[in-house]
């Protein structure tokens, strides 16, 4: 059987195991006033400004530099995407993963910023404004009289992350194809298409560029409960070149590494069954064992599968070969509350009750068929580096961070993490603040010699900030920040052009 025989014997495109997914069944019963539930939180917690939603677009509006922007910067855009649209004909989800995508950009000038903003409209977006009610269960979201989506495209929200490729922005989520926007504009111009056989297909928010500029990826087919991923080679413009489906652990994987030779991806010890939505048939077995799997980039085959400490990663670092061990950098969980039960908290007002990843370092004996892991006590996540020396032995990792006096359970500040010596340079914004994903532009050939550009959440006084920091002097604070005239969704992840 060939690839493509393979990929329809599959038969995800008619798979609607996808669609259910983790709901609050504190408000299960509820449902029809858990918008109001929600509201009268709101009044009690100013923390769920971030994640109370939009209901329209932004037109452009501009915002003048606190401080002075570093002339590298200026016509750099800084795009942002998440979940937004999460009330629709007065319902409201119960979980922050299920908002429609929505894309903001900062466009930075001299005096400013424009700040604008879509949502992207998906095959999902457009059906639901339509009938004005959300139509399917979401991924953590249980919908009154919903129906059933004969794919994933049909729950498609595009809400995850970004990709320039080609002079497009792709908005991407984890179990569908992503979709095409206009950088300046932010129209949607449609949704990828790999290859006709693909299409369907499962298609992570995490594509990672290798040292020579091809993009890679994975589809995780266990959404479709198989034990396999989808290995996608693409050229720097977004062409496919390569594809293979590989053997894997039946589990859920997120993001992945990136080396010279080798992908790299764990497993958590987590085992699907039987359960009313996706993340309720997902069982924590934390006596037992996670797994590593390497795959060879030259060949697409997998060349070792070895036992691994339970734990659980969203995110992943730079990783590199030295002789024969990779040093993988990740955010490390050491259970997968974070994933199957805490985020939905952000819903009820009972913020930050999960523990917080760690900066930490994988390294795997390729010879010996061995691998342990080297943490910290340092929390970080949404974890960047200096991605032009992908592949080769760099030392800072860039994060969200926590600061040891924070009141609430997220991240209020961002950091570098020198990873051979440990040294950590922080800046807090403080208790009301919640801190987004900062992203690295380099200024030199130097590795790590540039800026971070980030955006926070003042939930207090309501409003949202764009900072830039030296990401050599981080705690020196921000050399230039704009504050728009309100607040904006949390979201996850972004770009820079």
């Amino acid at each position: 059987m060939n690839r493509r025989d393979f990929v329809k014997a599959l038969g995800v495109a008619g798979c609607s195991t996808l669609a259910p997914s983790f709901s609050l069944h504190a408000f299960a019963e509820q449902r029809p006033s858990f918008n109001e539930a929600f509201n009268q939180q709101l009044q009690q917690h100013p923390i769920l400004r971030g994640w109370e939603g939009l209901t329209q677009d932004i037109s452009p509006r501009h915002f003048s530099w606190e401080g002075k922007l570093p002339e590298e910067l200026r016509g750099k855009s800084l795009y942002r995407n998440g979940p937004a649209r999460v009330v629709l004909g007065g319902e409201r989800y119960t979980h922050w993963f299920d908002g429609d995508g929505f894309v903001h950009r900062y466009a930075f000038d001299a005096k400013g910023v424009t700040h604008s903003g879509k949502f992207v409209r998906t095959q999902k977006f457009v059906e639901e404004t339509k009938a004005n009610r959300f139509l399917y269960n979401g991924a953590g979201s249980i919908v009154p009289n919903s129906k059933l989506s004969k794919n994933a495209e049909a729950v498609n929200t595009a809400n995850i992350a970004l990709l320039p490729v080609n002079n497009e922005l792709w908005a991407l989520w984890e179990a569908a194809m992503p979709y095409k926007l206009n950088p300046n504009s932010l129209v949607t111009e449609g949704q990828v298409s790999l290859e006709s056989a693909l299409d369907g297909m499962p298609f992570s928010a995490h594509p990672h560029a290798d040292s020579t500029g091809n993009l890679w990826n994975f589809g995780d087919l266990s959404f479709f409960g198989h034990a396999k991923l989808m290995i996608y080679q693409l050229t720097p413009q977004g062409k496919l070149s390569r594809y293979a489906m590989v053997d894997a652990p039946k589990s859920y994987v997120h993001d992945f590494a990136v080396t010279d030779n080798y992908l790299v991806f764990y497993f958590p010890p987590i085992q699907k069954g039987r359960g009313e939505t996706l993340i309720s048939s997902m069982n924590w077995q934390g006596h037992q064992q996670g797994e590593i799997l390497v795959v060879d980039k030259n060949t697409l085959t997998p060349v070792l599968r070895v036992p691994f400490d339970a734990g659980f990663v969203f995110h992943f670092g730079n990783a590199w070969q030295e002789g024969n061990t990779l040093t993988v950098n990740a955010c490390w969980y050491h259970n997968a509350d974070i994933m199957l039960n805490d985020v939905k908290m952000v819903s009820d007002g009972t913020i930050g009750k999960h523990d917080r990843s760690t900066a930490a370092q994988i390294r795997i004996n390729l010879s010996k068929k061995t691998a342990y892991l080297d943490n910290s006590t340092t929390p970080m996540e949404f974890v960047q580096f200096d991605n032009r020396f992908t592949g080769k032995a760099t030392q800072l990792q860039f994060g969200v961070h926590a600061s040891k006096h924070v009141t609430h359970g997220e991240y209020n500040s961002i950091a570098s993490v020198n990873t051979q010596t440990g040294h950590i340079d922080s800046y807090s914004f403080g208790n009301n603040v919640i801190t987004e994903e900062p992203l690295f532009v380099p200024v030199s050939s130097k590795p790590s010699e540039g800026y971070l550009v980030n955006t926070g959440l003042d939930f207090v006084s309501g409003n949202t900030y764009c900072y830039v920091f030296n990401a050599q002097h981080i705690a020196d604070g921000p050399v230039a920040q704009v504050k728009l005239d309100s607040y904006m969704p949390l979201g996850f992840h972004g770009a820079i052009i």
